[in-house]
């Protein structure tokens, strides 16, 4: 293995956020930065980004966390990038609009129509239900919608992949977007030109895929120039965020699995082939590790739920910790740590946004269940942690039932920085919780993809291991557990007979 004072560079461009880490090739963090971008919204249900704002974020993020190092070290460059999004692009390379990004809905009527006329085309091919946020029926509405513009597309491009071409000037996917995208033949790993060409989507449209450690081309000169890095270092394909999260937590090889707290919450469950039937509750992904697959489980609104909480009630937190100087999540947490497990009967139900899996139920609510006069603000905030816990535990039980083996469980984002999440989580699972270091897992994920496949580490597991790190496990509280077996079966059983009037509410 080449010495320590190479570098590799990993970058994850995120929905709100392109967040940059630079790591030695002993795995250890020497730079990092991050740089924010803005969402547009020019009607309801539709929500779009700029790539052009990106670039700029990616360019200030990639210089600043090179600021302290020695820039001509950097060996490998990767990627990762939030799903479901598009990008397209004329013959130079240009975007020829905004990028529909995944929260927007607007292609819901094209999403029902390719899954009630292509059900045969997208079984065959690997995939279950089709919604707004894929990309497939988004690529309907802008043919339908804007033919000008779809005539003048030479490429469609993934978030990710949209930077790659910035820096290298080369077309390229991977697996794990369009797999995620329902347009990869899962098995084949490549495109579904079945389905696509039964959709009428041009193939000419279509990047070619690379697996995501394969080198897909070099930083130009003017890529150089806009992100500092050194010109003719190896960039590799990348993935999509989700295989980089799974890679980032260590989620390589069989046995293992994470459940990762962030704005949503994700579970990435190892698995070493196409699984021989398929469960819609989850969603299947291509790995980054060439040939390999993972189940997905989302927790739509995860650690959204808390800092929903924290900013609608609050006030008083806010206030001291001001006065006191201390981080207001911190005192939230202080006081809910004194709560009994199970919040003295409080449940709730962490479905702000509707709930992914593994209900799949755009019109699910949240819900605080069994509140009385005796309940005070620290039994709702735990309540709310132990909600978001139960539907993470929803992901493990469907794999489980499948027959998937998970040994260990790794936790990371910003959700793991609190240590009564991840008792709560530990004991929810019903398993021993690792944590990690490193807590941006999708850019230290890119970062490994790309070390791995310019030889910085001879392959993907051999840079988990150098680079990712885990922390003291979280062991079980047996007795927690018990209650918390109550509590799950009475979690399950609320969102049933709550079902019905969820859509009511919805309008």
């Amino acid at each position: 293995m080449p010495g320590a004072e190479d570098l590799v560079v990993g970058i994850d461009l995120g929905t709100s956020t392109a967040k940059v880490l630079v790591l030695t090739a002993s795995g250890e963090v020497v730079g990092r930065a991050r740089a924010t971008y803005i969402q547009y919204r020019p009607r309801p249900g539709w929500v779009e980004q700029s790539p052009d704002d990106w670039w700029d974020a990616v360019c200030r993020a990639v210089r600043e966390s090179l600021r302290s190092v020695d820039g001509r070290r950097v060996r490998a460059v990767g990627l990762s990038g939030q799903l479901n999004g598009v990008v397209l692009v004329d013959e130079r390379g240009h975007p020829l609009r905004n990028a529909l990004i995944w929260l927007d809905q607007r292609a819901a009527e094209q999403a029902q129509r390719v899954q009630s006329e292509q059900t045969e085309l997208l079984s065959r091919a690997g995939h279950g239900t089709v919604t707004g946020v894929h990309v497939l029926p988004k690529l309907l509405w802008h043919m339908e919608n804007e033919p000008k513009l779809a005539e003048r597309t030479r490429y469609i491009l993934f978030p990710k992949d949209d930077i790659n071409l910035r820096v290298t000037d080369e077309v390229a996917t991977d697996p794990s977007d369009p797999g995620a995208v329902a347009m990869l033949d899962m098995g084949r790993r490549n495109w579904a030109y079945d389905l696509l060409d039964a959709l009428g989507i041009p193939t000419a449209w279509l990047p070619p895929v690379y697996e995501s450690p394969e080198v897909i081309g070099r930083v130009t000169q003017e890529g150089a120039v806009a992100t500092g890095l050194p010109e003719g270092t190896p960039v590799v394909a990348g993935a999509g965020d989700m295989a980089a999260l799974a890679v980032g937590t260590g989620v390589v090889k069989p046995g293992t699995g994470c459940a990762s707290i962030a704005t949503a919450g994700h579970v990435a469950i190892h698995l070493d082939s196409m699984p021989d039937a398929m469960d819609e509750r989850l969603w299947l992904m291509c790995h980054a590790v060439p040939g390999k697959y993972f189940w997905h489980g989302l927790v739509l609104t995860g650690g959204h739920c808390l800092d929903w909480f924290r900013i609608s009630f609050g006030q008083a937190e806010r206030a001291a910790a001001q006065l006191l100087d201390v981080d207001e999540y911190d005192l939230l947490l202080s006081n809910a740590a004194r709560v009994p497990p199970g919040s003295r009967g409080l449940l709730f139900l962490p479905f702000l946004d509707g709930v992914a899996t593994p209900y799949h139920d755009a019109a699910a609510r949240s819900a605080f269940i069994g509140a009385t006069s005796l309940h005070r603000k620290e039994h709702f905030v735990r309540a709310v942690l132990e909600g978001v816990a139960h539907n993470f535990r929803d992901s493990f039980e469907i794999a489980a039932s499948m027959g998937v083996v998970i040994d260990e469980v790794r936790t990371g984002e910003g959700g793991s920085r609190s240590k009564l999440w991840r008792q709560i989580l530990a004991d929810v699972l019903g398993r021993e919780v690792v944590p990690l270091r490193e807590l941006d897992c999708s850019a230290l994920g890119a970062a490994c993809i790309a070390g791995a496949g310019a030889g910085v580490w001879r392959d993907l597991e051999s840079a988990v291991e150098a680079a990712v790190h885990r922390e003291v496990p979280v062991a079980v509280n047996a007795q927690h557990q018990a209650a918390y077996e109550v509590g799950y079966a009475l979690y399950r059983e609320a969102y049933v007979a709550l079902k019905g009037l969820f859509p009511k509410l919805s309008g």
